[in-house]
């Protein structure tokens, strides 16, 4: 439930950023990646704040690792009771999440 609430309010902010911020509507939309958060940070604190699109990228980041981290503590917690089966179910979900996450970056 954390994790929705955190990616909601990131959300939340952004779009209100972006609808109190006529000057980004004429943009694009920015294609998120490391040369473009550099290029926002080189900007200074208040450009970095003030741009929504960092915002919903954050959000859309924080939705998406909650069930990682949600089955880590989950293999963590399996782990402390000595319930060796689930630990190992719980690896093997993240191994198959990792290779799904890398063949999507790399296609």
């Amino acid at each position: 439930m954390g994790g929705i609430v955190v990616s909601g309010t990131l959300m939340l902010v952004g779009f209100l950023l972006y609808a109190f911020q006529p000057s980004y509507h004429a943009d694009d939309v920015p294609m998120a990646s490391w040369e473009w958060m550099r290029s926002v940070a080189s900007g200074g604190t208040g450009a970095f704040l003030s741009n929504p699109f960092i915002f919903l990228y954050a959000g859309i980041l924080a939705l998406m690792t909650t069930p990682i981290i949600r089955i880590i503590i989950t293999a963590w917690t399996f782990w402390c009771e000595g319930d060796t089966r689930y630990v190992w179910i719980s690896l093997i979900v993240l191994v198959v999440i990792g290779i799904s996450i890398t063949f999507s970056i790399v296609h």
